[in-house]
């Protein structure tokens, strides 16, 4: 499976995702009203990304693998039981043996998703944390996204894919990266950070 493959398997359930968003809308705008607080145009268009991107990365990472090639084909899924897939709680060990197989066999597809895309698909977590939260800190973003990869680790146990305390690092630097992303946006653009942070 190549990036671009799983970016595809990703935007069916982002558009549910912004769909989602839409019917929350009144609901949030209201309570945010009898707060006083009024959220603006960017915001809000910050925040329909962020409903996106968790729709698409939970759907990608909460269901079997091969479950949204099938169902992007028409066909039925492979729901294979629980507890198939493996259990990896040793850190950095197993993760180098496959670093080095995978560059030793030039395998970079499997390279570029299990390493790299590990971290680049928590980055958003640490950039909308930076752009949504009131006080924009490092380690909300960072704990962000530990904890909803710890979630993800845990729930792959019963959908028989593997879980990985490397996968729970890669992507908790992911989120922490994704903060530097924010103030790296910050410092280019804060026009733009401000709109999205305007209450």
């Amino acid at each position: 499976m190549t990036v671009l493959s799983y970016l595809i398997q990703m935007l069916l359930p982002a558009l549910l995702g912004a769909l989602l968003w839409l019917v929350l809308r009144p609901l949030r705008r209201r309570r945010r009203a009898a707060a006083g607080r009024l959220a603006g145009p960017w915001r809000e268009g910050a925040l329909m990304l962020l409903f996106m991107f968790l729709a698409g990365l939970l759907a990608l990472t909460l269901t079997p693998a091969g479950f949204w090639p099938a169902v992007l084909r028409g066909q039925r899924p492979h729901l294979p039981p629980a507890f198939q897939g493996g259990l990896n709680l040793t850190p950095i060990r197993r993760s180098w043996a496959l670093l080095r197989y995978y560059v030793r066999h030039g395998l970079w597809d499997a390279f570029w998703v299990n390493f790299p895309g590990n971290i680049l698909i928590f980055m958003p977590i640490g950039l909308f944390a930076g752009l949504l939260a009131d006080k924009p800190r490092w380690w909300k973003g960072t704990l962000w996204a530990f904890g909803l990869s710890l979630f993800i680790e845990f729930f792959q146990l019963f959908v028989s894919r593997g879980t990985d305390v490397d996968d729970l690092i890669l992507n908790t630097l992911g989120g922490l990266l994704g903060h530097g992303a924010f103030l790296l946006l910050r410092r280019v653009s804060p026009a733009l950070v401000r709109r999205c942070a305007k209450l």
